[in-house]
């Protein structure tokens, strides 16, 4: 805008003396020279300059000491200031004031050589300036309070301000403006002092004058100018919104002179406050309204370009397409603009279209490289010719390389051929933006996309340095968080987990996106997994989704967060983790990944139709996805754990059909030979083994295929083949890892062909060679087994002791404890064996043996004569879990024996009462019934007892029906009636068997003798004659026979003495 504005005339005050105010007449001035005097003053005031000045001439040629000399040289000097002759008026004007220092002219003087060298300077000779300058500061020094002192301020500063030195002209102005409130010219000495501020680039202060000028001449002509010039130095201190309400009151005027550069100013003001949308109205307003102003074309376009960038679009296409037809560069750029709206609305075609046909318009404008990068990033912008911007790119860099948006077009290039997955390209053009621009502001975009290349193209030690360096050179960059997960990435797949860790572990916690910082938890947890850091890893991915929940990969870290949970055997968490990725994530790609390790998660929790459903829900739905092999796998595997060998084979031969090539593929011909065999198809299972041996398996592989098939073998009840191969596959892999079992099923095999004392020998080698092993306590046991067959009770209870030792499935501990037992039961060791039922008992208290283990601490205790100990014992055998009725009818007689034992005879009488009415036929019926008649007989029931014994010795034919016989005798004998006594010991010597009988017999026979004899011999002292001589013949008879058949009883000894004594009589 224009500069200055002065209003006053120049030294509007030239002092003219007149004669009638100077002349005394007839005193000094003699008449002829008034005549001259009178002459030049009428001249002077008909503004006859030249006239007045040739009579001023002579009247100082012809009286030059004449008391009006000093006034008519003044006079003179005034009328050739008025013809421009500044040389000589100034001569005049000096003379003055050399001549007379204190002539009263001399303030007037002063003023008019100071507007003689200001004229002066302004017509032909700048130099004045300073002269004026200093004769208007001496005129203000001299007359502070004069009549000129505002004039001389004020061209003061204006000589100061032409002759170059604004800095000087401060002072004048200043004091003007704050002195002389009253003077015309204070409004120009105030505008002249905020418009050298403002020329000395001191806008706060211009500001603040500019201020003091519309407060004290509110109305003057220059006031909207000042406030235009006030918004102007408030835009140069950035107090945009200041300017923009100075300027939108300036802009109220449209009269205002400068209306449409104010209007540009307050559209600046308003874009510079980020309004712009507002800021385009009024570009659009001036464009529209003052269609002939200088701002115009590029108002018209600059109006288009902020509602482009307040994203109104449509109204961005209007403006910035009616600008475009606009002739020059204004026009060109309107396109340019244009074609950023048409890629902003996502219509390439259209820009692309619009670039190229201006662009032959554009050969010699800077809007030229803009439109080709236009023209580029259209193609860019359309996928399947995204390859061509590529080109378009490195063109305009080789045909503009010193073009200021060459570089940004190289940029984009390299980062279009990183988008097109041209690599190598993309490398080659950021490695050129690099060398060729170092200093550009895109350098580390550029660093980065060269970065990204190396990266994608599988140099990853190239990457680590680059992005390193990336980020040392980036520190402050709002990209540094999303370069280190670069270099993560790239340490990631260089599987340099300890350097990840390192890394990331103090950075992750201070990233500040949500994204990053999931994404870099993300990397540190699939670090700490996989160096099996398991809870750390947990913690690290649970970070990385509460830093932000639905990161775009937060559907895969809720998979490795589940895998963490499942590497830590928290299968239940691991379930809900993926249950949830599913919930939250039900589109994502990876679907088959989630159903997947829900199928192995199930499986480890042992939910095996739960993991069925997850593998099969893989194998139909994501038929294609790589794992569905896998999922065929653990679905037959699943089927196998359920004992469903057929659906296991069906999901197995899915596999194989589908997948025939697969890595699987020859394992799963083992898993499919384990199906058959469950569904009992053994030549299918050994089928597939032997297809399976062809396929040339590991040495480990192979010794499992020929172990499987051994067993299919055995399932086929070839015990003999698969003895055979059992034996092979011992002899083949002595050092097989499962050994041990090889041995147990060969044992098996050669007990079952009929090698029982062979298959021992097996068991004996596997509880030897692999004591650890679980088969070990087992084969123990039948080692065991068979020295209890052949009543080796010391080896058996050597063999059990170690079965129980070992152990660990409850069945072979039940029965090791058990047989341990009995062992030492059969070898007489009571108390050992007591130990080992109890222990039993303990152990496996609800086994199958728990019962009988209770029943046969009794029996151990009874065995011992610890017959309350016994009796406890018994009662707290639980009757119905005994294996067997001889065994139930056994503890009911054992427990009320040792109730008899302890002479609790109605306790006793119990038991047997109810072992004879729960089993009335059993084995020991009779020994029962002898209890009671026992019992009976100690509790003084004699008839109850004779009843008791007498069905006890008829229910008997061995040691109790003996006994119960004896008993019959003993009572007889105890009432006396010898006769019926007589006839109970005969039949218990001669019967049962007499001289044959069995060997628990004669102990009786021997003690039924001896009565016999005692019967006879306590009637020879009342008898007299033949019944006395009968009598001693019957007693030496039975107690003859007692010495002679059963010499080793107690009886024997006793008989003999009896013998001695009768002798004698």
């Amino acid at each position: 805008m224009p500069i200055r504005h002065l209003t006053l005339p120049l030294a509007g005050s030239l002092v003219i003396v007149l004669m009638f105010a100077c002349i005394v007449w007839g005193q000094v001035t003699p008449p002829e020279a008034a005549i001259v005097y009178s002459d030049a003053v009428a001249f002077q005031k008909a503004e006859e300059y030249k006239l007045a000045s040739e009579e001023w001439s002579k009247f100082l040629t012809r009286y030059p000491n004449d008391v009006l000399a000093e006034k008519a040289r003044n006079n003179l000097a005034v009328c050739q200031l008025k013809l421009e002759k500044y040389s000589d008026a100034a001569s005049n004007f000096f003379a003055i004031l050399k001549n007379n220092p204190k002539t009263d002219l001399r303030e007037d003087a002063l003023l008019n050589l100071g507007s003689t060298y200001y004229s002066w300077a302004k017509t032909s000779d700048p130099k004045q300036f300073d002269s004026a300058a200093k004769t208007f500061e001496q005129l203000y020094k001299e007359y502070p309070k004069g009549k000129n002192a505002d004039q001389a301020l004020y061209f003061a500063g204006e000589s100061f301000y032409l002759s170059g030195q604004k800095e000087r002209s401060l002072g004048p102005y200043k004091a003007l403006v704050e002195q002389f409130t009253q003077s015309p010219y204070r409004a120009d000495g105030a505008y002249a002092w905020g418009v050298t501020l403002e020329e000395l680039n001191k806008p706060g202060e211009a500001a603040d004058v500019y201020g003091k000028f519309l407060a004290a001449f509110p109305q003057h002509d220059l006031a909207a100018e000042v406030r235009m010039r006030q918004a102007e130095t408030m835009l140069t201190q950035n107090d945009f919104a200041k300017a923009e309400q100075t300027l939108t009151a300036v802009t109220a005027d449209p009269k205002f002179p400068l209306i449409d550069h104010a209007l540009y100013r307050l559209a600046f003001a308003r874009l510079k406050q980020d309004k712009v949308a507002e800021a385009g109205a009024v570009y659009a307003k001036l464009a529209n309204d003052y269609p002939q102003s200088k701002y115009h074309d590029e108002s018209l376009m600059l109006a288009g370009r902020c509602y482009y960038r307040a994203g109104n679009w449509s109204e961005a296409a209007k403006l910035l397409g009616d600008a475009s037809k606009l002739p020059g560069d204004s026009g060109l750029e309107a396109a340019h603009w244009l074609c950023r709206v048409y890629l902003k609305n996502g219509k390439p075609q259209d820009a692309e279209k619009l670039a190229a046909s201006k662009i032959a318009a554009a050969k010699e404008s800077p809007q030229l490289v803009p439109l080709l990068i236009d023209q580029a990033d259209a193609l860019y912008d359309q996928p399947n010719r995204r390859g061509e911007s590529v080109k378009l790119y490195q063109q305009i860099v080789t045909q503009h390389p010193k073009d200021p948006q060459a570089p940004q077009a190289l940029y984009n290039g390299a980062f279009a051929a990183l988008e097109t997955q041209d690599y190598a390209t993309a490398s080659r053009l950021a490695k050129t933006f690099v060398d060729q621009f170092p200093k550009h502001d895109l350098l580390l975009d550029a660093k980065y996309v060269a970065a990204e290349a190396a990266l994608q193209e599988k140099k990853y030690a190239d990457a680590d340095k680059m992005f390193r360096e990336l980020i040392a050179a980036g520190d402050k960059r709002p990209e540094k968080g999303k370069w280190q997960m670069r270099l993560a990435l790239a340490l990631l797949l260089q599987e340099k987990h300890n350097d990840i860790i390192a890394f990331l572990s103090p950075t992750a916690g201070k990233l500040t996106d949500p994204a990053l910082k999931a994404e870099a938890f993300f990397l540190l947890g699939s670090s700490q997994f996989a160096l099996d850091q398991f809870p750390a890893a947990q913690q690290s991915l649970a970070a990385s989704l509460a830093a932000k929940a639905d990161w775009r990969q937060a559907d895969e870290t809720l998979i490795l967060l589940s895998r963490t949970m499942h590497k830590q055997g928290d299968n239940a968490s691991a379930i809900a983790t993926v249950q949830k990725m599913q919930q939250q994530f039900p589109s994502s790609s990876l679907g088959d990944h989630a159903a997947y390790r829900l199928g192995e998660y199930y499986y480890a929790a042992a939910d095996y139709p739960n993991a069925a459903k997850q593998y099969k829900l893989v194998a139909d739905k994501f038929g294609s996805s790589p794992l569905a092999p896998h999922a065929l796998y653990g679905l037959g595997w699943s089927h196998i754990q359920q004992q469903q060998g057929k659906e296991a084979t069906d999901a197995f031969t899915q596999l194989l059909t589908k997948h025939g090539n697969h890595e699987l593929a020859p394992q799963t011909l083992h898993a499919r030979a384990v199906s058959r065999r469950l569904a009992g198809d053994f030549a299918g299972a050994a089928g597939d083994v032997d297809a399976y041996l062809q396929k040339a398996p590991q040495a480990a592989d192979k010794a499992d295929a020929l172990y499987l098939k051994g067993l299919c073998l055995v399932g086929a009840n070839d015990q003999a083949g698969a003895a055979a191969q059992f034996a092979a596959l011992k002899k083949e892999f002595p050092k097989y890892e499962n050994d041990d079992k090889v041995l147990y099923e060969l044992a098996w095999s050669l007990k079952a062909s009929g090698n029982g004392a062979k298959g021992t020998e097996t068991f004996a080698e596997l509880a030897a060679t692999h004591p650890q092993s679980p088969l070990a306590a087992e084969a123990n046991y039948h080692v065991g087994e068979a020295a209890y067959d052949r009543q080796d009770y010391a080896a058996a209870n050597k063999a059990y002791s170690a079965a129980l030792a070992a152990a660990k499935a409850e069945d072979v501990g039940e029965k090791s404890a058990y047989k341990l037992g009995w062992s030492n039961y059969q070898l007489g060791d009571y108390a050992a064996a007591s130990d080992a039922f109890a222990v039993q008992t303990s152990k496996y208290a609800g086994g199958p043996l728990a019962a009988d283990a209770s029943f046969m601490r009794g029996e151990c205790l009874y065995k011992q004569d610890k017959f309350a100990d016994a009796l406890s014992a018994y009662g707290q055998v639980q009757a119905e879990k005994l294996s067997s009725n001889d065994m139930r009818d056994l503890w009911r007689l054992h427990a009320g024996q040792s109730a008899a034992q302890l002479k609790k005879w109605d306790e006793s009488i119990r038991w047997m009462n109810d072992l004879l009415a729960k089993s009335p036929d059993s084995p020991v019926a009779a020994e029962a019934e002898y209890e009671i008649g026992w019992a009976n007989y100690n509790q003084k029931k004699v008839d109850d007892a004779i009843k008791r014994f007498t069905t006890a010795a008829d229910l008997s034919p061995g040691r109790t029906g003996a006994r119960a016989r004896f008993m019959l005798g003993e009572l007889y004998f105890e009432k006396k009636d010898y006769e019926a006594a007589e006839g109970q010991f005969k039949r218990v010597v001669l019967g049962f068997g007499g001289a044959k009988s069995v060997d628990e017999v004669k102990p009786w026979q021997a003690k039924a003798a001896y009565e016999l004899g005692r019967c006879n011999e306590v009637r020879i002292r009342d008898a007299v004659g033949a019944p006395r001589v009968r009598y001693i013949s019957e007693a030496k008879k039975y107690y003859g026979m007692v010495v002679s058949d059963y010499p080793q009883t107690p009886e024997a000894k006793l008989a003999a003495g009896r013998l001695d004594a009768i002798n004698k009589l």
